[in-house]
């Protein structure tokens, strides 16, 4: 059951280390004017709506080797219409992009699932660069679950995209178990796949999966 949700004036992936709740986020450089010096244009001031659309998740790891030390996800949004962005020169169409990665806050419960919120609709649509009104869409969820922080460890990531939040329950990412002590390649990452059946037949009974419940 997706709910609406206040978010306080203060409210990874790509994944930030500022976590939903706290404040908001806010440029270096006012929204006065485009200014497009090395064909970089200023960021704006993005603002957050007061009643975005809250889904409640919930992660369970099931049959993992070993435990992970970091488990973190992140909201990617981004502006898609190129109309209300400015025109970088150059190669015909090339526009600047406008993209946030908001960081979702993933509480560990005491039965080892993690809990957190997504929220559609977080980002508020303004004329950022006179250029006429910028909508943002929310465009996926990255799930990412790190052995350790050592650099030569494999990681483990899923997205969750925004039609999946929209009509999916549980959507669950299935990995190989034999990755967890993969060495081969320093930081080697493992996307999930959302059935077994995509595994060889050999390999489906060495799987362990990520189940994230939607409510």
């Amino acid at each position: 059951m997706k709910s609406a949700s206040v978010i306080a004036p203060g409210l990874i992936l790509a994944l930030a280390a500022t976590a939903c709740g706290s404040t908001p986020m806010h440029s270096q450089v006012p929204r006065t004017h485009v200014d497009v010096k090395d064909n970089q244009p200023p960021k704006p001031v993005i603002q957050r709506n007061p009643h975005p659309t809250a889904y409640e998740v919930t992660l369970a790891i099931k049959d993992a080797p070993g435990p992970f030390e970091v488990v973190k996800a992140a909201m990617q949004y981004e502006v898609l219409e190129p109309s209300c962005r400015p025109d970088l020169g150059g190669m015909a169409g090339t526009r600047a992009s406008l993209l946030e990665w908001v960081p979702v806050e993933l509480h560990k419960q005491a039965d080892g699932t993690y809990r957190g919120t997504i929220y559609d609709g977080l980002l508020k649509d303004e004329d950022y660069y006179g250029l006429g009104v910028c909508h943002w869409s929310l465009v996926t969820v990255q799930f990412k679950l790190l052995k350790s922080l050592q650099e030569s460890d494999p990681s483990f990531s899923y997205h969750l995209w925004h039609e999946d939040l929209q009509h999916a329950t549980q959507v669950p990412a299935y990995f190989p178990r034999s990755a967890y002590n993969d060495t081969s390649s320093e930081g080697i990452a493992f996307p999930g796949v959302d059935s077994p059946e995509k595994f060889k037949p050999e390999a489906r009974d060495k799987l362990f999966v990520m189940n994230i419940s939607i409510n």
